[in-house]
C-alpha cells in the first residue's frame, strides 16, 4: 500500500514560507480508500522517514518521523533542504497538498523529528478531508 494513504497534515515550521518540493518516489495514486490506516515509508539519498495517517468519522490523525540524511547545510557538506512528507489529499471541496513537520537541522539543529498531529487544526492546513490520494518523501527549501 505504499504511497497510499487517507489522512492530512501540516508543518508547523511552514507558516508563509514557499515550499518547493524536489523528489517524488512514490507509487501511482490510486482511487479514494475506506476509513482506516495507511503506513508509508521511505529513504532517499537526503532523507529517510515513516509516516501514519488515520482518517476515521471525520478526525485526522499523523504519525510518524522524518530524518535529514545531509544536515550540514550547504557550507558544511550537507544541503539546504529540510526533509519531510508531502501529502496529496482528497476533501470535500476537492484537490489539496501539504508537508508533514520537517526536519531542519540547519535551522533547529535536529535531524531526526518525530510527529504526531491532527493537520486540519491548522489554519494551513487541509479542510474536510475525505482521504489521501499520494504521499512521499521530498526535500523542500526554506
Amino acid at each position: 500500500m505504499r504511497g497510499i494513504l487517507r489522512a492530512t497534515s501540516l508543518t508547523a515550521a511552514i507558516g508563509a514560507v514557499a515550499l518547493l518540493p524536489t523528489t517524488a518516489a512514490s507509487a501511482a495514486p490510486a482511487g479514494p480508500a475506506a476509513s482506516g490506516c495507511v503506513t508509508d515509508s521511505e529513504t532517499e539519498d537526503f532523507g529517510r522517514g515513516e509516516i501514519t495517517v488515520c482518517v476515521e468519522d471525520g478526525e485526522v490523525r499523523v504519525t510518524g518521523h522524518v530524518e535529514d540524511l545531509k544536515p550540514g547545510g550547504p557550507f558544511n557538506g550537507g544541503d539546504s533542504g529540510c526533509v519531510g512528507w508531502w501529502i496529496d489529499w482528497e476533501t470535500a471541496s476537492g484537490p489539496d497538498s501539504s508537508t508533514s513537520t520537517l526536519a531542519c537541522p540547519h535551522f533547529t539543529d535536529k535531524p531526526y523529528v518525530e510527529f504526531d498531529y491532527d493537520p486540519t487544526e491548522s489554519e494551513y492546513g487541509p479542510k474536510d478531508v475525505t482521504g489521501v490520494a499520494d504521499t512521499h518523501l521530498t526535500m523542500v527549501f526554506m
